[in-house]
Formats: structure tokens, C-alpha cells, sequence
């Protein structure tokens, strides 16, 4: 008896189906693409029963003509392309011609469209896999697509769906990132009879993309918008600024010619761009929007079409990391009090007025990492103000009028600031890691570790003072160390760590910088473990001396070392420790005031 058959034709279309199709989500994905490629500019998706049920999407785009039904929801039927060129050259978000073929193989399938071309309406019929007469009746404008009983004849399938409400989820994450790249289109999302999601019609991507990150308690002020112009491709990217940042990565999106598609290289190129602005294990919200010549770009590697080969990826690589880099700048966060009605409708009431406490006392909180589960932000519309730019030239000028006003009419001056004789008034310490010091109008918190940790860093990678060892530290490595030693080795006598070989996988420091010399162990450790290139090198190993060697969290300082230190603070230009981590806070007297009821 012959083994070998050929297969149903429905069960053959319900086997191709399944690389299409895998659940609602797959259903709304192909609709929405056909829709934003008929020029729709209003599009609704109605989901029933998490989209299992029923899913439709109706759209105002040109339609389709009743003639090309007559091959509408065969396999490979598309307008899309027409010979092997088109290929290399698609403009369109499909283009496979398997996205209606799939899901009338899986559910019940009704096309019901309007041609502006032909002013007539028709509507086709296929439930799951079987075709029916093509039929008058239609809408006043555009295409209503509807998908009825998903799986309904493929219960291994259907089991393996998720609830309904899990279901439904996923379709608007999957509206979310399509409507992102396309801010002229209104798009809006009905479930179960509710709407659940209504974002009109935008003039550019960060109104789009702010939709989306106001959920999360983000301010307009926090988000920069950026734009690239390359040879072939152009680069926009709507991004926060070191105020703005997650535990994941999972806000870094990014789309290739309006489509999202999972890029690790174009990811990797953000994380890069933000470099130190972010504390290490902190991500940044980032929508980048990449339109590069089609013959440059492959989509046709997967049918859900989420992979991308890119021919220029390098050159964009390059250029989303520079526009980062040159465009993000850190953000000193302050605390500021969140204003409610009440408290505004009682501004004018007397400073020793009690204010009861419900309702009538400002709220306030120290901006923490956010998260999109948080609560707090949904009460608050900007959770830092913007940096102050010039913040050391306004305290050096600060100064320099006091100077005069003493100098000019000798009023009765502090005692404390006659000796302190420095830009601001060090307070004192908070729980044996903060420093308080008040400078003008504004209050500073400072984290002594991270702030000795900066001013150590610059201070190794200024002076790089190198000091002989009477007895060479001893290493032996591995093949792969050896061998990197060998062709690096040179690198490290730059920064002031003298080796030499004496055998295979045999090595001896012979000098370190000065300041290393009280934690030789880590610099074994770093020098055994270490692969990187001279820039990395230099910048990895001296925050490493600086961190170790730095003032502790839970170290008492004096009143002296403060001073001293927050007099270098001041002249930072970047108040970050080495890995990123801002350690400076302000708070104004003017919100200190409104936080205990004083309107002065």
C-alpha cells in the first residue's frame, strides 16, 4: 500500500495557516496592515470575547473592486507586488498575499467593501476554507473585515488560546504598536461594547508616541524628539531623558519603514546612545522610527514579517547611537509637591492657618524608577522640572554678589557663612550618606559615595600619577588573557599599570597608579577578566579605583571633607558617578513651603 498521499487541500490551507495565524492578535496584525495599505486614516477594531469570538476592523480607505474579490482569500492573491522586482522594492506593510488565505481557513471570514473606484459594494463570505457567493450589500465607505469563531474546527488549537480577557490584552498592545508609526491615522478600540482605546489624529510622532508614555506618568517636557538624515534612511527617535527610565527593555521599540520588528542591533545601538546618562540595570522609554530605502531592506524572512534584514545597518547603528548621545542630556531630579484643588483654592489664607490633614495637604514624593504598574504617577503630570543648565555659573554668580553686597554695605552676615566663605552652606549629614546644603533658594541633597566616586574618576583620568612597586604583583592567566595582554598591554601602561611577561600565561604589575594602591586585588581581578578596547579599559577600571576607593554609604564625614567635597561637586559639569547614577537632588524653598501649607 503506497505511504506517500497528497494532502486535503483544507487541511494543506490549515497547516500553511498556522505559521500566519496563531491567535487573535495574528487575526488584528494582517487586518490592520491591509487597512493602513487601502489609506485608511480612521480605523475601529471591534473585539468580542478577547477577538476568539468575533474580531472586525472597518477602515475609510479606497475599498476593493467586486472583480477582485472574485480572487480575494485565495492563496497568494495580493495587489501588492506583481513580478520578482517588487520584492526588492515593497512600500506596502504586506504583501505575501497569505494573510486572508490564513484566517478563512481558520474562522469564519466576511470581507464587506465599498470601491471608490467603482462606486459599489460587495460582500464575500468564507467560512473556514469554504466560499460562498459574492453578495451586494456593503458599507457607505471603506472595508469592514470581521473574523467569527477562531479555531471553532481546530480544537487542539483553540485550547491552546489564552482567556479572553488575556486575549483581548494582547490585541491592543498590538494597536498600540501599530498606531505609534502612524499619527495621522485615528485608530480606536472597542471591547466587549467598552472603548478602550481612542487616540485621534496627530501632527507629529511625539504627540503620538506621548499617548502612549503619559500612561505611565511621563511629562511632554521629559521626551525629546529627534531626527537624523542619512544617505539612504532617516532617523526619528522620541525618547526621555535620564529622568525617564525602567527595569527592562521592553519600552525600546523599534520600527523599519512603519513596521515594528524585533532588532537587537538597533536596541543595542540605544543602550549605547544613553551610555552613562542611565544607572546600570536601568533602560530608557525610546520609540525609534527608521525609513531606509526598500531595496535595502528584506521583510520577506518571516510571514508575521516582525525580522528585518538591514543592508546599511551599520551606518544606522552609528547614527541612532551619535543622536543619542548628542541629543539626551541628564536631568537633576528635585522634589517637588503635587498641587491639588483645595490646596490651590486656599493659597491666600494666612502662613499659621492649620491645614487639616485629608484632602487639604499637598502630596508630595521623591521621583522614583518608573514602572508601568505604578500607582503614583497617574496623579502626577511632571514628576521632575527641567534641569537648570547653568546651575554652577548661577551659584558662582550667587557668590559673587554676596561677595560685593559685603564689600559695599556691610550688613550683619551669619557666622557660618563668614567662614565658610564657599558658593553654598553645608547643613550638615543625613542617615550617614546624604549631605544637605542649601545654596540660595534651593536645597541639595547629596550622595557623598557617588559624588566622591565622580570626583576621584576625573581626577585618575586627569593626573594618572604613577607610583613603582618594590615587589611585582604576580598574575598568571589563561590562554585567551595571555593573549590578549600581549596585543594590550600598551594599553594599560597608558593608564598607568605597568606589566610585563615573563613566561606563558605568566605576568608582573610592576607600577599602579598611585590611588591603587590599596586595592591590588581588584585591579588582578579586573585585569584578569577584562576584554575590552582602550576607551572601555580606561573608563571601566577607573571607576572601579574610584569606587572602591571612595567615601562609603554609612561613613561619618566631617564637617572640613564635606565642605571640600561639595566645593568640587559644584564644579562638575555632569553631576553622575561613573556608572551613571545621578547622586545630587534639589528641592526649593518655594515648594518646601507650599509642602507645609506656607504661602508667604
Amino acid at each position: 500500500m503506497a505511504r506517500i498521499n497528497l494532502l486535503d487541500p483544507l487541511l494543506s490551507s490549515r497547516i500553511a495557516a498556522g505559521e500566519v495565524i496563531e491567535r487573535p492578535q495574528s487575526v488584528l496584525r494582517e487586518l490592520l496592515d491591509n487597512a493602513l495599505d487601502a489609506g485608511a486614516d480612521e480605523i475601529r477594531v471591534t473585539i468580542d470575547g478577547g477577538g476568539i469570538d468575533k474580531l472586525s476592523v472597518s477602515d475609510n480607505g479606497s475599498g476593493i473592486a467586486r472583480e477582485d474579490l472574485q480572487l480575494l482569500g485565495a492563496r497568494h492573491a495580493t495587489s501588492k507586488i506583481h513580478t520578482q522586482d517588487d520584492l526588492y522594492d515593497i512600500h506596502t506593510l504586506g504583501f505575501r498575499g497569505e494573510a486572508l488565505y490564513s484566517i478563512g481557513a481558520v474562522s469564519k471570514l466576511t470581507v464587506s467593501t465599498f470601491s471608490s473606484e467603482t462606486n459599489e459594494g460587495s460582500t464575500l463570505v468564507i467560512d473556514n476554507g469554504k466560499r460562498k457567493e459574492i453578495t451586494s450589500s456593503s458599507p457607505d465607505k471603506g472595508t469592514i473585515v470581521s473574523s467569527e469563531n477562531l479555531f471553532s474546527e481546530i480544537p487542539a488549537r483553540r485550547s491552546f488560546l489564552k482567556r479572553a480577557s488575556s486575549e483581548a490584552s494582547m490585541c491592543r498592545q498590538l494597536l498600540v504598536s501599530k498606531a505609534l508609526a502612524f499619527p495621522h491615522v485615528r485608530f480606536t478600540l472597542i471591547s466587549d461594547g467598552a472603548i478602550r482605546l481612542d487616540w485621534p489624529k496627530c501632527d507629529t510622532l511625539k504627540e503620538r508616541v506621548m499617548f502612549l508614555y503619559r500612561g505611565d506618568g511621563i511629562a511632554d517636557a521629559d521626551v525629546e524628539a529627534l531626527h537624523f538624515d542619512g544617505d539612504s534612511f532617516t532617523v526619528d527617535i522620541i525618547a526621555g531623558n535620564s529622568a525617564v527610565k525602567r527595569s527592562d527593555r521592553k519600552e525600546i521599540r523599534v520600527y523599519v519603514n512603519n513596521r515594528p520588528v524585533d532588532e537587537y542591533s538597533i536596541v543595542q545601538a540605544v543602550t549605547y546612545g544613553y551610555g552613562e546618562l542611565l544607572p546600570g540595570g536601568s533602560f530608557p522609554y525610546a520609540a525609534v522610527f527608521i525609513n531606509d530605502s526598500p531595496e535595502l531592506v528584506d521583510f520577506n524572512i518571516h510571514p508575521a514579517k516582525r525580522e528585518v534584514k538591514i543592508r546599511n545597518r551599520a551606518e544606522i547603528h552609528h547614527a541612532i547611537t551619535t543622536l543619542l548621545q548628542n541629543g539626551i542630556k541628564r536631568k537633576i531630579p528635585e522634589i517637588t509637591p503635587v498641587q491639588n484643588e483645595f490646596y490651590l483654592e486656599n493659597t491666600k489664607k494666612q502662613d499659621t492657618e492649620f491645614i487639616p490633614e485629608r484632602k487639604t495637604t499637598p502630596s508630595y514624593y521623591i521621583p522614583q524608577q518608573r514602572t508601568s504598574e505604578s500607582k503614583v504617577t497617574e496623579r502626577i503630570s511632571q514628576e521632575y522640572r527641567e534641569k537648570d543648565s547653568k546651575w554652577l555659573e548661577k551659584a558662582k554668580a550667587l557668590q559673587e554678589a554676596r561677595e560685593k553686597m559685603k564689600n559695599e554695605a556691610p550688613l550683619p552676615v551669619k557666622e557660618e557663612e563668614k567662614d565658610e566663605g564657599i558658593p553654598i552652606r553645608y547643613i550638615g549629614q543625613a542617615f550617614h550618606l546624604f549631605l544637605i546644603a542649601e545654596r540660595g533658594d534651593e536645597l541639595y541633597l547629596v550622595d557623598q559615595h557617588a559624588a566622591h566616586e565622580r570626583i576621584l574618576y576625573d581626577e585618575l583620568l586627569s593626573q594618572k600619577t604613577v607610583q613603582s612597586l618594590l615587589v611585582p604583583i604576580k598574575l598568571e592567566l589563561d590562554s585567551i588573557g595571555d593573549e590578549f595582554l600581549q596585543k594590550n598591554a600598551e594599553v594599560y601602561t597608558k593608564l598607568g599599570i605597568m606589566l610585563s611577561r615573563t613566561g606563558d600565561g605568566i605576568w608582573e604589575i610592576n607600577a599602579l597608579p598611585a590611588s591603587c594602591r590599596a586595592i591590588e586585588s581588584e585591579i588582578i581581578d579586573f585585569i584578569e577578566s577584562s576584554r575590552l578596547d582602550e576607551k572601555e579599559l580606561e573608563a571601566k577600571l577607573f571607576a572601579v579605583i574610584a569606587c572602591k576607593a571612595a567615601i562609603k554609604a554609612g561613613d561619618d564625614i566631617d564637617r572640613w571633607s564635606a565642605e571640600a567635597l561639595l566645593e568640587k561637586v559644584f564644579k562638575l559639569s555632569e553631576p553622575a558617578c561613573p556608572h551613571g547614577r545621578t547622586f545630587l537632588i534639589k528641592l526649593k524653598e518655594k515648594d518646601l513651603r507650599l509642602m507645609v501649607g506656607r504661602t508667604q
